[in-house]
């Protein structure tokens, strides 16, 4: 059993991805009671119907019964529902690991991939289209209009970050208002079998160079990052 998830109230763990064990450990903390109470002598009130200990540890009237039964569900749903959304997160990410240690090498591949690509992206500052169009002093009225001639001419890195287009905030040159030249000239340099997510990995490594990240040098040190990605992209001789 592998424990993919524990808190106060819940520990989950998995023996396989498919076969998932929740155990869920249920005090009522003084707070929880108090809310628990309230809601039972509301309800319990317009019947002018003593709700003391004895009774409730005798017979309870149905509607009594229902009232409690209601102020439980009100009362731990309301507690619980965060609880469950940090344990699904968790057996997302379970399921993803266990899917990259399976013995499938291009899903391997393939997961890994997609990992590096969401890693890079949540550490590189990002614009959506109207904050490009605004760091480019252009018109916001149509901005993916505007933003898309700018990546049909390549001149700009675009990714989806989340559904929506996002452009790495390193490419916008601020007091110049516009995309810094160089990055037209890596685009077009740049070479089939590298993906934009490469060139973008590329430009935000810390390079020997330089002494920081390609990135960082677009606008002092355009042509050496030009020769240092001529570099980078000749294929490796073997033999």
């Amino acid at each position: 059993m592998h424990t993919f998830y524990t808190s106060d109230d819940i520990a989950a763990a998995a023996q396989t991805a498919d076969s998932v064990y929740i155990n869920v450990s249920i005090e009522a903390n003084p707070v929880d009671v108090d809310k628990w109470r309230t809601i039972v002598e509301a309800a319990a009130a317009p019947s002018r119907a003593p709700v003391g200990t004895k009774k409730i540890r005798g017979k309870m009237p149905d509607a009594v019964q229902e009232v409690m039964k209601a102020a439980f569900v009100a009362v731990f749903s309301q507690r619980f529902s965060s609880e469950i959304d940090k344990l699904v997160d968790a057996y997302r990410i379970m399921l993803r690991e266990s899917l990259a240690k399976g013995a499938d090498s291009a899903l391997q591949t393939a997961l890994n991939r997609a990992r590096l690509q969401e890693k890079i992206l949540a550490g590189t500052s990002m614009v959506d289209q109207t904050q490009a169009c605004e760091l480019l002093g252009l018109s916001g009225s149509n901005p993916s209009a505007t933003m898309k001639r700018k990546e049909e001419k390549r001149e700009i890195l675009r990714f989806t970050v989340e559904g929506r287009a996002a452009y790495p905030l390193f490419q916008f040159d601020i007091e110049g208002r516009r995309i810094f030249p160089a990055m037209a000239k890596l685009i077009a340099l740049k070479p089939d079998i590298w993906s934009d997510f490469r060139l973008l990995h590329w430009l935000t490594r810390p390079h020997l160079d330089f002494g920081a990240s390609p990135a960082e040098r677009l606008g002092e040190e355009e042509a050496g990052v030009i020769a240092a990605f001529q570099r980078a992209i000749v294929p490796a001789e073997h033999g």
